[in-house]
């Protein structure tokens, strides 16, 4: 090998030692940039992890407060059965509060327990009661409540409306209620002049106009003849209002008709609803509807089924109502009252005088109306002469209507007619208690429990021993 080579073999072994005595300061370099890129990475993903965290603890946080509910109005009827007028009458009346009061929820309570169950079992559909709805108002979180009957005047039912409200009153921020349909002076002039134009493509000579009203033993059945007069004091001598189980009666109203020169008797509801009254009492083919008296009579009928509920104008005086509706702070308990029958409790026979008075009877239904009551007692025995407001009952039975049913005819009471009235002899075992009594529906032909209580708050003083 020359010289020349040697020297180039020697500068080869030389890069070669210097190359390997390198590699080790590389590799350790090269991991050294990984970890590093790897630490970087992770504290990256970290970060991004604890933003996202942050983030989604700024997403579970509520970003505003939950509203309260919204105010409730609750649309209190006595409520109908009939599937194809309710819509038509409640329905409508409910559909203008709503859009008189936007801000409010409007929600529906009947108070008929009969009619709740019966479309309960038959249609499937639940309807609460006033106090139902009062319940699902607190469970809803409801904290203002406007209460709307509309119930045609301040009788029973709306009271016992008003009964219901009040052990609630303190479990609402407010609660406020609205007056019944006829109550003022304006009221009655209004509806008078509603009614008249309702029905004013039958106001021709030698027609009868007659509003059938249901009637009541309350005070306020007094609204019948007071918008029969104001119709008359209008100069529409021919508008004519009775009632089904108060007063002006069927007969009263014949009377009157029968004194006119008139071939052709309309006949309409007054009434929220053309349910079962308007549709059997009013114009059902018995012998003692309406209708067929009518006809009996001479008469040309024609009834119209339609309640009052189902006229704008009526509608718009229950918003009105509604409007001026003011707060409620609740009505005394019964069992608060200071009266003689709250001190005395249960009176018998044999702790009054020998005498006739005149007292109160109350009724559990307001189908079972009794107008006039004179308590007999003999020798410690008392009995009553129950006048009642219609003819619609045959017998009584003292007991339940499963008793009557099992007993003789002759342990049944019959009426006796009295200046067309129907009196209903009864023994009374003690006032100022419950006291069982069925009675014989003369159209329905079936017994119907009632519970009356014999009041002794009338008595006299010296009728006590």
């Amino acid at each position: 090998m020359n010289q020349k080579n040697v020297v180039l073999a020697a500068a080869l072994a030389l890069l070669m030692i210097v190359s390997l005595l390198a590699l080790p300061f590389t590799v350790r370099a090269e991991a050294d940039q990984a970890q590093e890129t790897k630490e970087n990475a992770e504290e990256s993903t970290e970060a991004m992890s604890e933003e996202k965290s942050e983030e989604s603890e700024e997403e579970e946080k509520p970003r505003w407060e939950v509203p309260d509910p919204k105010p409730v109005l609750l649309a209190v009827s006595f409520g109908t059965s009939f599937n194809d007028n309710r819509p038509k009458t409640i329905g409508a009346v409910e559909k203008a509060l709503a859009e008189a009061f936007p801000d409010y929820e409007v929600r529906r309570g009947f108070t008929s327990q009969i009619i709740i169950d019966h479309i309960m079992v038959r249609d499937g559909e639940r309807i609460d009661t006033v106090t139902q709805a009062l319940y699902r108002l607190l469970a809803d979180g409801v904290k203002d409540v406007l209460v709307v009957p509309t119930h045609v005047m301040e009788g029973f039912e709306y009271n016992d409306v008003l009964k219901e409200l009040t052990p609630f009153v303190d479990k609402f921020n407010s609660m406020k209620v609205s007056r019944a349909l006829c109550v003022s002076d304006d009221d009655f002039d209004k509806l008078s002049d509603i009614l008249v134009e309702q029905t004013k493509d039958a106001d021709e000579e030698g027609t009868a106009i007659v509003w059938m009203g249901h009637g009541t033993a309350h005070e306020a059945n007094a609204t019948y003849g007071k918008l029969d007069k104001l119709f008359h004091d209008k100069g529409h001598a021919n508008y004519f209002v009775g009632t089904v189980e108060g007063t002006p009666t069927l007969e009263d109203v014949l009377k009157e008709v029968q004194a006119g020169s008139y071939k052709k008797v309309v006949m309409l509801p007054l009434m929220i609803v053309a349910g079962d009254h308007a549709n059997n009492d009013m114009a059902g083919d018995e012998e003692d509807s309406w209708k067929s008296t009518f006809t009996a009579a001479g008469y040309e009928v024609e009834c119209r089924i339609e309640g009052m509920g189902s006229y704008p104008a009526v509608q718009q005086m229950i918003v009105e109502h509604a409007k001026a509706a003011e707060p409620f702070s609740g009505v005394k308990a019964e069992g608060e009252k200071e009266d003689s029958e709250a001190k005395e409790g249960p009176v018998t026979g044999d702790q009054l005088v020998d005498g006739d008075y005149e007292i109160e009877v109350e009724s559990s239904s307001s189908m079972f109306n009794i107008v006039k009551a004179l308590l007999h007692v003999k020798d410690g025995k008392m009995t009553c002469d129950m006048t009642m407001s219609g003819q619609g009952y045959l017998y009584l039975f003292m007991g339940t209507g499963e008793e009557a049913a099992k007993a003789t005819e002759d342990q049944y009471i019959p009426f006796q007619e009295i200046d067309d009235a129907h009196v209903f002899t009864v023994p009374v075992e003690a006032l100022n208690q419950d006291i069982d009594c069925a009675a014989f529906s003369k159209k329905k032909e079936q017994w119907y429990d009632r519970t009356l209580v014999f009041s002794a708050k009338m008595l006299p003083a010296e009728a006590h021993k």
